[in-house]
């Protein structure tokens, strides 16, 4: 008894759990339809990604799309919360012909990295084959039957959903907060289903890679650990009354529990304490309808075209005097609170002598707790053809306020544009590029046309056959052999091991003493006296051509006088390889011997060089 006891208390202290992820981007959709039904095209990766490209749907029209939508789960594992997020992009499409369609992978870049979904094939059949199967289908699984019993967490865990607007117009930013209330410990919080929010354009306003934010609350004098599961805005695109769908959760809760009397009174108090119970409990959201107002037709100004919010306009121009052919740039900012990727400038009235090219369009999103807002420009670039003087009309930006339930007009001022007659070189260009960056390869890659003087050149006279002809022929043959020549003397010489070692020798022994400056550095002096003396013997072995296994003081003092050397020299190279030797196994403060060693080693080897040369 006591046995298993303790083997309890090492499980409950040392038990552990790691979790890996791997990015899967996947797409799906139903393997067949009927031609004119609708259906949906999902792909979901489990990250946070970005740049999201869907395919081309050849063969089906799309009725919209991409609808982004993400869900956040997390995991309690000792005390730790981990967070997982789950993002998906969803198509809505019909189909047109029947036939057999391959939908082509999407990409999407998570941490920088590019990622491809799989690749979909879809049967379009004719309506009569397509309900058949269908039914066929619905009555196996009918038969089969299913059935789930789903607990809900009652008043221990709950959600609760915020709705900032139930009466928004179309096209009005609405932002809704789902808050998760418990009175238990949650050790894990799976999200089912993804919601795709049919009806609306959305975005997600939290910060996915961040930690859930835990406060306490108190309701009806009870009290509730809470924290923000999702928050999004919403737009809707269409008006009337649009239902969204509750967002549910799948969730591990932690209840403590009182376990039978063993009889002992130590073992009792310590696990009664800590006893938990994990149950597994479904909770969801409450169902959310909104109704959403239509637009008023009766004031809709001209230039309206759909946005809705709070926005400032204003143009900027960067010059107003000009020659023909000179390029100005003419840009327009809308900022402000709304949905501004959707913001579009209505259709400019330029100058016909003008010729503008496809605007420059930037935009910055800014997401908040308040909801979405930033800013969107449209920048011109304008080349006048012809002098004299034109107006560039004032712009007029539309939109719906919803605050005072009413449309605004904003006006950008028109500019006056003075142009000069250029030089008749420039007039003469042609400008032809349909893109901006275009326009900095003027004058570099069009050529005008040339006129007289011409050089010309007789006809039937060609270079061929000439002295000159000749010469750079023989000169090139003569080049090539003395190519060949000192290929193969070189060849022929790094064949010659001897001497390529001859020749490195000293270049060998400054690197390995060198090395052993580092040890001398290091206060190492083992090291440094086995670096130095190898260093040395190394030397003399290549610049002599003496076998590693020939060496020793005798042959080297043979092979020094062979070659001339000062009987100096060979004097003080000995001397060297004995005072390392001893060195080594003498006692006392070793750091001025291998200082001296170390200068002495350098400046033998520099005279024995010079002495040789």
């Amino acid at each position: 008894m006591k046995i298993c006891r303790c083997i309890l208390l090492i499980i409950f202290f040392l038990a552990s759990f790691s979790l890996f992820s791997q990015i899967e981007f996947t797409a799906s959709a139903p393997s067949t339809v009927a031609v004119g039904n609708q259906f949906s095209v999902s792909y979901s990766v489990n990250a946070d990604g970005k740049n999201f490209v869907g395919p081309k749907f050849q063969g089906f029209q799309i009725l919209g799309g991409p609808n982004p939508s993400s869900s956040t789960s997390v995991q309690f594992v000792n005390g730790k919360m981990n967070k997982s997020v789950n993002l998906t992009y969803t198509y809505y499409l019909q189909a047109v012909t029947q036939g057999h369609f391959d939908i082509q992978p999407a990409t999407i870049t998570v941490n920088g990295k590019s990622y491809k979904s799989n690749v979909l094939t879809i049967k379009v059949e004719n309506a009569a084959t397509a309900s058949t199967s269908t039914q066929g289908s619905t009555g196996k699984n009918a038969s089969q039957g299913t059935s789930e019993s789903v607990q809900s967490g009652g008043k221990d865990v709950f959600i609760r959903t915020f709705v900032s607007n139930r009466n928004p117009y179309q096209g009005q930013q609405t932002i809704i907060t789902y808050k998760l209330y418990t009175k238990v410990g949650i050790s894990s919080l799976q999200p089912k289903g993804t919601s795709t929010y049919q009806g609306f354009w959305m975005q997600d306003l939290m910060d996915q890679s961040r930690q859930l934010q835990q406060r306490d609350e108190v309701i009806d004098g009870v009290k509730y650990t809470t924290a923000e599961l999702k928050k999004i805005a919403l737009f809707p695109v269409r008006s009337g009354e649009i239902t969204i769908e509750p967002l549910e959760y799948e969730i591990l809760a932690q209840y403590r529990v009182q376990r039978q009397s063993s009889g002992d009174p130590f073992f009792d108090s310590f696990f009664n304490m800590g006893s938990v119970e994990n149950r597994q409990l479904n909770i969801k959201s409450d169902a959310i309808r909104l109704n959403v107002k239509s637009l008023p037709e009766s004031s809709k100004p001209a230039a309206y075209n759909g946005v809705v919010g709070d926005y400032s306009f204003k143009s900027d121009i960067d010059k107003k005097q000009l020659k023909t052919n000179d390029a100005l740039t003419l840009k327009y900012t809308v900022s402000g609170t709304g949905n501004v990727e959707l913001v579009e400038l209505p259709e400019i009235n330029f100058p016909p002598d003008f010729e503008v090219y496809p605007p420059k369009v930037a935009h910055n999103v800014k997401k908040s707790s308040n909801g979405v807002s930033g800013w969107k420009t449209f920048e011109f670039l304008i080349i006048p053809r012809s002098a004299g003087s034109f107006v560039i009309p004032e712009m007029k930006f539309a939109f719906f306020d919803p605050n005072s339930q009413s449309y605004k007009v904003l006006t950008a001022p028109s500019y006056n544009i003075e142009v000069e007659k250029g030089s008749e070189e420039e007039q003469a260009v042609s400008y032809s590029a349909v893109r901006q960056e275009d326009v900095k390869y003027i004058g570099n890659d069009v050529r005008h046309i040339k006129i007289p003087p011409f050089e010309l050149q007789q006809i039937g006279k060609h270079y061929y056959g000439t002295l000159s002809f000749y010469l750079i022929i023989a000169g090139c043959l003569i080049a090539f052999i003395v190519i060949l020549i000192i290929i193969s003397k070189t060849r022929k010489k790094h064949g010659n091991i001897a001497l390529m070692r001859n020749k490195k020798a000293t270049k060998v022994a400054r690197s390995r003493l060198k090395k052993g400056l580092t040890f001398l550095k290091a206060n190492q002096p083992d090291a440094f006296f086995e670096e130095n003396t190898q260093a040395l013997w190394g030397y003399l072995s290549d610049k002599f051509t003496i076998p590693r296994s020939e060496l020793s003081k005798e042959n080297v003092e043979e092979a020094l006088k062979e070659k001339s050397v000062n009987e100096d020299y060979i004097t003080e190279i000995v001397n060297i390889l004995n005072d390392c030797e001893f060195a080594r196994y003498a006692p006392g403060n070793k750091q001025h011997d291998m200082e001296k060693i170390y200068n002495d080693s350098l400046a033998v080897i520099s005279k024995i060089e010079q002495d040789l040369r």
